[in-house]
């Protein structure tokens, strides 16, 4: 299915500089005002995480004592590199983006090196477009052929993935230790969407190619036996960028309503649980073996009366962009640790990449640029339910971050917010690949035992899960040298 999202022409028939203000304007249709929020949720804490591999105590306990400032409507500045005289050609920003997106491939390379060692694409898929496929890679669950070969019409849920890379670099593959952990924890299909870059395609390009991988998704559930009303969407950097901007644009833009509880409201009356299949996982972690499949199957939801096709059941967003009106050098200044921060060379390149000055029509505002100024109405009704948001302390993405997630908590959202102490943006790519991934995995793990309680339907409160944020008794990773090479995630 060709995606039908409005597009910056080629370089056959504009000059590399020219850009389509149709289009651009095209992509700013912000939904009206609605009514006020809804009751604010709150959550239990959770003390005693425990992990032996290279996990430490806090050296300071107040990592949690960032108070983030209010919300608020006034009126928003441009990002730096759109008011800038100093503007890089279309045909320069590619050279640069190829020569990057080269070398990155190799610390990549380095980086899958490290044991546990990741799993490879089951298969592919290429969605066609007008210029290159949009290309997804899909991991299947260790038990998918025993499964099925058991009961041939089973449904698995899905985690529909977004790798970062300051939505110009990185690949669909960069996120395969996370897709392993998935896989295991959860018993859930994983694809990852290589969506097409800037700036060879700048906003809202990247955003439209991620709906259309969840909408071909939903379209193809029945042949790759996915239950396309147990979906959840998870993304790193520009990555959880899209997990937030892909849902917004699939409900205001699209008109698909792909988070109404109201449309499609499952019960445990609905799923299915067997003692025999839950004892054939005895040997896993205490909580890996309580799947949604086989123990709790959620095929028998997907039924013609529900009226809908396609759910979005949760959003797990590691260390996200989601202002772009706040500049570079602000957010450097503001944060807790600037010799950590990327360098301007990469926020540069991919600032000037997916937002090519001039912005006539306000690109950097829209809520599907920057969701975290979305309105409210747009995060009640377009954004899921239950919500994971993992922060980096070292990180000048933090401010907006914490910003975002107190906002998503006081609409009444059950946000799952963690700051990591110590660590830079993208702690967890390291090309390194002597790191301690078992470390890396430890908040993994616990990121996809939450996400399979979500699937499971649970409420998400209690003491023995993992809905809550790092609290200083908690045991922290201390993710890698201060002197180690952080790739540009």
């Amino acid at each position: 299915m060709p995606p039908s999202p409005s597009r910056i022409e080629s370089s056959s028939s504009k000059s590399e500089e020219s850009y389509d203000m149709a289009d651009m304007t095209e992509a700013k249709d912000f939904a009206a005002p609605a009514s006020p929020g809804i009751p604010r949720v709150t959550f239990s804490n959770i003390d005693g995480f425990q992990n032996d591999s290279a996990i430490d105590d806090t050296e300071d306990a107040s990592v949690d004592d960032f108070e983030p400032e209010p919300f608020s409507r006034r009126p928003r500045s441009m990002s730096h590199h759109l008011s800038s005289k100093d503007i890089p050609s279309r045909k320069a920003l590619k050279y640069r983006a190829r020569m990057w997106r080269t070398l990155m491939s190799f610390g990549m390379l380095f980086h899958s090196w490290a044991t546990p060692r990741p799993p490879k694409p089951s298969f592919t898929h290429h969605i066609p477009t007008d210029t290159i496929p949009i290309d997804l890679l899909f991991y299947l669950p260790p038990r998918h052929s025993e499964i099925l070969s058991r009961n041939p019409d089973h449904r698995f849920p899905v985690v529909i993935n977004f790798h970062g890379g300051g939505f110009c670099l990185g690949d669909a593959k960069d996120d395969r230790y996370w897709a392993r952990v998935v896989l295991e924890y959860t018993n859930a299909i994983f694809v990852s969407v290589n969506y097409r870059r800037a700036p060879e395609q700048p906003f809202p390009g990247p955003v439209d190619d991620c709906v259309e991988s969840i909408l071909w998704v939903a379209e193809h559930a029945a042949e790759l036996h996915i239950d396309q009303t147990n979906i959840a969407l998870s993304g790193f950097s520009a990555g959880a960028n899209l997990t937030f901007a892909a849902p917004l644009r699939l409900a205001y833009h699209r008109k698909v309503n792909a988070t109404d509880d109201k449309a499609f409201s499952p019960t445990s009356s609905h799923t299915m649980h067997s003692d025999t299949e839950a004892n054939d996982y005895g040997d896993h972690d205490q909580e890996t073996h309580n799947f949604v499949t086989p123990v709790h199957s959620t095929q028998n939801l997907v039924r013609k009366e529900t009226k809908t096709s396609l759910r979005i059941r949760t959003v797990i967003a590691w260390y996200p962009l989601l202002d772009w009106t706040m500049s570079r050098s602000r957010k450097i200044r503001e944060s807790r640790n600037p010799k950590k921060c990327l360098p301007k060379t990469f926020t540069d390149l991919f600032d000037f990449s997916y937002l090519p000055p001039p912005d006539m029509v306000g690109d950097h505002c829209s809520p599907y640029a920057s969701p975290g100024l979305a309105q409210d109405h747009m995060l009640i009704d377009g954004l899921p339910e239950d919500i994971q948001m993992w922060l980096c302390e070292w990180d000048m993405l933090l401010r907006e971050g914490q910003v975002f997630a107190d906002r998503l908590e006081k609409l009444g959202k059950r946000i799952d917010s963690k700051l990591i102490p110590r660590v830079p943006h993208a702690w967890d790519k390291s090309p390194n690949p002597f790191r301690d991934q078992k470390a890396i995995d430890f908040l993994y793990i616990k990121s996809a035992i939450n996400l399979n309680k979500v699937f499971q339907n649970k409420d998400g409160v209690g003491p023995d899960n993992s809905m809550s944020s790092l609290h200083p008794t908690d045991t922290i990773i201390e993710r890698q040298p201060r002197a180690s090479i952080v790739m540009p995630i």
